[in-house]
């Protein structure tokens, strides 16, 4: 509940507590992205055999300026975590809605702009937990599967920006949140990394 509070805290402060916007080329930027995401269940806890899944995200993002070539970046995404077994033809399908906010420095490089980012995120399963095992698929409630829907971590992030607003970027979430929802929960988290082209507006 503390690592909850905190977390969240964190969130509502940096996205909402500097409303002051300074001069800085990318401020007031509207983005969206979309990309592969490679994610995996990890932790000390975790199964040997969890290997890493390929999957989906999206997302859209916003740029408030604080200074020059430094932003605070709140977005939200559509995220394709879980994992699959080595040797055997399962893979777990846990999907997520993730509220991140990233600390980014944005300096001007050739034409475009680097991009660096680093910060907490948020998220929250929807849907169906799924399993599909030889091409068959089974569905369940979170519940019923004893794992949390609510889950948070950190987030990085690397990329280049065109002029012309086209972008490349790389980024890893590092899940805090223990996955299992039971009385004394093993330590597993989500860990995905992933490619996405972006587009400012």
């Amino acid at each position: 509940m503390k690592l909850k509070k905190l977390l969240f805290g964190g969130l509502l402060f940096t996205a909402f507590s500097l409303t002051a916007l300074q001069s800085n080329a990318q401020a007031g930027r509207f983005g969206v992205n979309a990309g592969v995401n490679f994610s995996n269940i990890t932790g000390k806890d975790a199964s040997d055999a969890y290997k890493l899944k390929t999957g989906f995200q999206a997302g859209v993002t916003y740029d408030i300026g604080i200074a020059d070539d430094f932003v605070i970046q709140p977005g939200l995404s559509y995220v394709q975590n879980g994992a699959k077994l080595d040797g055997f033809d399962v893979k777990t399908e846990l999907n997520y809605l993730q509220l991140p906010v990233t600390f980014q420095y944005q300096p001007e490089l050739g034409t475009g702009h680097l991009l660096l980012g680093v910060g907490p995120y948020v998220g929250m399963g929807i849907g169906k937990v799924k399993t599909v095992i030889n091409n068959s698929s089974f569905s369940g409630d979170w519940d019923q599967a004893n794992l949390r829907k609510f889950d948070a971590g950190g987030k990085l992030l690397a990329g280049y920006q065109l002029s012309n607003g086209l972008s490349l970027n790389l980024n890893a979430n590092l899940g805090l949140v223990k996955l299992a929802d039971v009385d004394n929960p093993p330590t597993t988290n989500n860990t995905s990394f992933g490619v996405t082209v972006g587009y400012k507006f």
